[in-house]
């Protein structure tokens, strides 16, 4: 009997303590499932607080450069190197338009022949050109940023690839410019190449021509000079009248040549040092004026000596100081405006620019057989006679003197012309473009 009433509070200890257990389980498994929720739900938190972070730094971002592009009105490609922005075929121009074209002269203003500019518009409104809204300048710093001019021209002799603008932009023609021959300058090297979009050289492929001369017809059009010009020939010609026969009478000396550099590349002047031994053999010779001979005829009096060698000489030597293609000089109007047959020398092909029998090619010919044909000319005055059909059908000036032809009216016109500035055009390989391959060797560079 008291075995039995032991089992009693022994039972109720138990259930006690199971009660117990039971109820802590159940305090541990609410709190590890409250910590999970609030763990999610911080983790939820933390992820959209994190999205909306990010989105925020986007937002910012695409308003900072918005602004930017806003603010400058230009859009800018920052290069590291001297190349142009990458081509694209979509031309965008942020900045707003404006009759004005700006012209920045990066080199030297005072050097041929940027020296013709001057400062602002006056240039093309005393040319009488079609358009006189170009303004040009030496100032970098006239506009706000380099970039907001819409050409930029490097002078061909002081090109420094040390100095060059920083910032470019899309809009914007970056051009050589020379009437230097480029024998005497030459860019043999791939520094420049990528980096021009327009050239502005006396070569007939140039962008804008920069030449010496120009050629119209009898209804003063102008037709050359050209890379492929549609000459009358001399034998459709009709011969000269009296009256020029008269005017051609008088001439009783050989050749005169105008020269006062005396070492040139060209080596002209071991030329004419072979011609005139050849000449000798006909009793005739070449009169030298200048530095380089023993007449002379300072500029003062260059149109007395002008009139003199209208009067007195058949031939005229027009040799240019670099055998470059394209390469022409004035030197050859003061004959043919002067009733004078100009013997050429240089680097061009001359039926670009001269008509047929109206001249003599000297590295043609060589010296030996030019002095004979000298001498064969001018004992038959018919056959000399010849050489000045020409004058009823063609006429010859320089290119300032004629809007049409002037190179500044020229380079104005094409700042105005929309299309050909929205074009993307860049000489990817200059040097040889500017470059004969006598002057560089482009395979000996390439190594």
């Amino acid at each position: 009997m008291d075995g039995k009433e032991e089992e009693g509070p022994k039972k109720r200890y138990n259930c006690a303590r199971r009660s117990r257990y039971t109820n802590k389980r159940v305090s541990l498994i609410f709190s590890q499932t409250f910590i999970m929720h609030v763990s999610l739900k911080f983790i939820k938190i933390r992820t959209v607080y994190c999205l909306i972070t990010v989105t925020l730094i986007f937002a910012l971002f695409y308003l900072y450069n918005t602004s930017y592009l806003n603010k400058t009105e230009v859009e800018i490609a920052r290069v590291t190197t001297i190349r142009p922005p990458n081509e694209t075929t979509a031309y965008k121009v942020l900045r707003p338009k404006t009759t004005t074209k700006y012209i920045l002269l990066w080199t030297d203003h005072d050097l041929h022949p940027f020296v013709y500019f001057g400062e602002g518009n006056s240039i093309f409104a005393k040319q009488k050109c079609g358009y006189t809204n170009c303004y040009v300048t030496s100032n970098k710093e006239l506009l706000r940023d380099v970039t907001e001019y819409d050409i930029i021209a490097f002078n061909g002799p002081q090109l420094d690839i040390g100095d060059l603008p920083t910032l470019r932009s899309f809009h914007q023609k970056y051009v050589y410019a020379n009437i230097e021959a480029a024998d005497n300058y030459p860019i043999c090297k791939d520094d420049w190449n990528h980096f021009f979009n327009w050239t502005w050289t006396y070569k007939l492929n140039s962008d804008a021509i920069w030449g010496y001369v120009v050629v119209m017809n009898s209804s003063n059009h102008i037709i050359g000079p050209s890379l492929a010009v549609d000459w009358m020939s001399v034998d459709d010609m009709v011969p000269i009248d009296m009256d020029l026969k008269q005017k051609l009478a008088t001439k009783n000396k050989a050749a005169a040549w105008f020269v006062s550099n005396c070492n040139t590349i060209s080596n002209r002047e071991e030329f004419v040092n072979e011609l005139q031994t050849y000449l000798g053999d006909f009793n005739l010779k070449i009169d030298v004026y200048g530095a380089c001979g023993t007449f002379q005829c300072p500029k003062e009096i260059m149109n007395k000596c002008l009139v003199e060698m209208q009067e007195n000489y058949y031939f005229f030597l027009a040799f240019e100081n670099a055998i470059s293609e394209d390469y022409v000089t004035e030197k050859v109007l003061l004959a043919l405006n002067h009733n004078t047959v100009p013997i050429v020398y240089g680097g061009a092909d001359y039926s670009r620019f001269l008509p047929p029998g109206s001249y003599l090619n000297a590295k043609t010919l060589g010296a030996e057989n030019l002095a004979k044909e000298m001498y064969d000319i001018i004992e038959n005055r018919e056959i000399y006679y010849r050489y000045f059909r020409w004058r009823k059908y063609y006429r010859f000036a320089r290119r300032l003197e004629n809007p049409e032809s002037n190179e500044y009216c020229r380079f104005c016109a094409m700042a105005n012309d929309e299309n050909l500035m929205k074009e993307t055009k860049i000489y990817h390989n200059f040097s040889a473009w500017w470059n004969s391959t006598e002057m560089c060797d482009f395979n000996e560079i390439g190594k």
